[in-house]
């Protein structure tokens, strides 16, 4: 690269105006710059700095008009970086502010191997010709964004412009501007805004900027045409423009108002409407925050500020609300329904307290009305007795006391049935059903038929007598209200261990809403005592009726797991094989051992008393349970065993098992107040000889026993 000494430093400065008319405009270029860039960078720094150096750089242009030695002290200054240069671009004269930017020293330039076309960075070289031999052409090269490429490979950019010298046609001068600071700025703030828009993107959130002075609109981001549906072709929605084409009709009242309480500069504005999408019927909800602001360029009222689409926000709210609402309303139906339960409960409670009292003066008038005549007859023919020193007349009052005795027991015996009958304790809800269709058929002349399914047994004891009496509370309601005359059972056992039972008639059948309802008679509060009997033990009712139509009831309720042992309430345990039954080694004797094994102390006193009287008869021993029974039969070696069939935990037909498994020899005779075809059958398969009843005559029981042993 050549060098070009300067002819004369005087010669440079004698014409010296187009050098100012350049630097003038060069100025003026600048300063517009730098005010754009103090409006919109963060760096307001740097941008002061260099503006601070124009205004220095403005005052030296006037100085220079009136004194223009001073040209040199302006490149010396080196607010700006200046340059003289040749036809060829060599270099004559360079600032340090000039070497600084190219990256070269002084040493370089006074050995002349800077050239300023060749400092430029590639692409702002012209592609034809020199910047040198355009400038001798066009007379000026405006001012330009440029960039030096020092010889380290780094970039200088800077604001630059060149013009020739009048008076040495040979020589042009160039002043540059680094703009190193504001380009770092620019870097700086558009990486923050940058930053700003994916986070404004990632949140879904539209940013915008309303100048509601000029009535202008800028749009940061597409989520805003989104946001809004609109294109970027059709451009964003100034203020005005906003609320007379998508502002929600009905909103802009409100909006207006809010909006104009709080249009101050510095004022913080947050509102939450509905717009109206371009083809979209509903309007979509949106939530609008931003912050008034004066413009310090022209002082006009802007508004920057971020939109957000809250549709699904107010979707989720409104579910919310419906929801609250149907649970409210859910929970005044089931208060209601709790009240009315309630009602119905203390009513229920009422009317069981009047069936208690009634059903204590219908058992205090069995008692009184037939139990304790009897009682009375009896005591006054033993009176008789005791009068009466005959035997013929006592034998005869003997018997009228054994008819009074046979009645009483009848009594008796029909109070215990119907306050619980036997047939379930002894077979199961089966025996229950069988024994209720009997009875219904025998007391009211109501036929019931009973279908079981399955095998249903066994079911707890609880559970037993709830069903069969919510059963027979149901069969009495069809006797009293439907006018029919038969009804059918159908029980089935389900694979969840649930019991289901359907009582079914052909009747005149009710409104349910009637019975569910508030009225209180007695048949919709029995009905409800039956549901809540079957709630109490995870159970339930489904009632079907319709007036004329009949009625159905089916009862569910928890029955428990299966077992082998079809009858839970009695204890069948099978016997121990280990005891192997022995040779009886008894001993031939005139008389017969009689163990009498009985619950009742009177009852075994009594029978000892009569059996006694007997020559041939001998009672060996009692027992008031199975296992003092088991432990005499096997010391006392009886020949008969006359055997209770209800001992408590361990029954008469486990007894009688354990007694044969040790001597088989020995005969035993089932005596019990009940009749029931199960418990025979299955006092039978125990063993027993035979099985009687205990309101059998005592001539009738000796003569048993007697054809008990001879049956061998």
């Amino acid at each position: 690269m050549g060098h070009k000494t300067p002819k004369d430093t005087g010669n440079v400065m004698t014409s010296p105006e187009p050098v100012y008319q350049q630097i003038e405009n060069f100025v003026f270029h600048a300063e517009k710059i730098l005010a754009v860039i103090r409006q919109n960078t963060a760096d307001g720094i740097a941008a002061d700095h260099h503006l601070v150096k124009l205004l220095n750089l403005q005052d030296t242009i006037d100085m220079l008009r009136h004194n223009d030695k001073n040209f040199r002290a302006l490149a010396d200054a080196n607010l700006i970086g200046v340059g003289f240069a040749d036809p060829n671009g060599n270099i004559t004269y360079i600032n340090d502010e000039m070497l600084r930017m190219t990256g070269y020293a002084r040493a370089d330039f006074e050995t002349g191997r800077i050239n300023w076309e060749e400092c430029l960075a590639p692409e702002f070289r012209p592609a034809k010709g020199t910047l040198t031999q355009h400038l001798m052409k066009q007379g000026v090269i405006s001012t330009h964004k440029w960039a030096f490429i020092r010889p380290d490979g780094g970039r200088t950019p800077f604001l630059g412009a060149a013009a020739p010298m009048k008076s040495d046609a040979d020589s042009h001068v160039i002043i540059a501007l680094d703009l190193t600071q504001v380009r770092e700025a620019e870097n700086r703030k558009w990486k923050s805004d940058q930053r700003l828009r994916m986070a404004a993107d990632s949140l879904d959130i539209g940013v915008f900027e309303w100048n509601l002075s000029k009535n202008t609109a800028f749009w940061e981001n597409e989520q805003m045409y989104a946001i809004f549906g609109r294109t970027r072709e059709q451009g964003p929605l100034n203020f005005s423009d906003f609320v007379e084409q998508s502002l929600y009709y009905r909103d802009r009242c409100d909006f207006l108002e809010a909006f104009s309480k709080a249009r101050q500069p510095g004022n913080i504005f947050g509102y939450s409407c509905r717009v109206q999408q371009q083809g979209r019927h509903n309007p979509v909800w949106i939530e609008i925050t931003g912050k008034f602001y004066n413009n310090h360029l022209d002082s006009s009222l802007c508004m920057i500020g971020l939109v957000k689409d809250i549709s699904q926000q107010k979707q989720y709210e409104h579910s919310i609300v419906q929801i609250n609402e149907v649970l409210e309303q859910r929970a005044q139906e089931r208060t209601a329904r709790i009240r009315n339960q309630a009602d119905r409960l203390r009513v229920l409670a009422n009317r069981l307290g009047q069936v208690e009292q009634k059903e204590r003066k219908r058992l205090a008038g069995v008692l009184h009305d037939h139990i304790q005549p009897l009682v009375v007859g009896a005591r006054m023919q033993i009176w008789e007795i005791l009068r009466k020193n005959e035997i013929d007349a006592a034998h005869e009052t003997a018997r009228k006391i054994e008819n009074i005795m046979a009645e009483t027991l009848a009594e008796l015996r029909s109070l215990t049935v119907d306050l619980s009958p036997s047939a379930i304790l002894n077979d199961g809800l089966m025996g229950g059903m069988n024994w209720l269709g009997n009875y219904m058929e025998n007391k009211f002349n109501f036929k019931v038929e009973v279908f079981a399914k399955n095998e249903i047994d066994p079911i707890s004891e609880n559970t037993c007598y709830l069903l069969f009496q919510c059963i027979k509370e149901l069969l009495l309601n069809a006797v009293k209200y439907s006018g029919e005359e038969h009804a059918r059972i159908a029980i089935e056992r389900a694979k969840d261990h649930k019991i289901c039972i359907i009582v079914s008639d052909n009747g005149k059948g009710f409104d349910l809403d009637q019975v569910t309802g508030t009225q209180q008679n007695m048949t919709s509060l029995g009905l409800f005592s039956i549901e809540e009997r079957l709630k109490d033990i995870g159970g339930r009712m489904v009632m079907e009726s319709a007036p004329g139509q009949g009625a159905t009831f089916t009862l569910i309720a928890p029955a428990g797991e299966k077992h082998e042992n079809n009858y839970p309430f009695m204890d069948r345990r099978k016997s121990d094989n280990k005891h192997i039954p022995r040779i009886s080694t008894r001993i031939p004797k005139d008389r017969i051992g009689i163990l009498i094994v009985d619950d009742h102390k009177l009852l075994r006193e009594g029978l000892t008393g009569l059996l006694q009287m007997e020559t041939d008869f001998e009672v060996v021993g009692e027992a008031a349970d199975a296992p003092t029974a088991v432990e005499l039969a096997e010391n006392l070696l009886p020949d008969v065993v006359i055997m209770d069939v209800n001992l408590g935990e361990t029954n008469g037909m486990e007894a009688t098992r354990q007694i044969l498994s040790k001597d088989p020899d020995i005969k035993i005779i089932a005596l019990s107040m009940h009749s029931d075809k199960k418990v025979i059958k299955e006092m039978y398969k125990a063993g027993a000889s035979i099985f009687l009843n205990k309101s059998i005559p005592s001539d009738d029981l000796v003569t048993k026993i007697r054809e008990t042993l001879s049956a061998d």
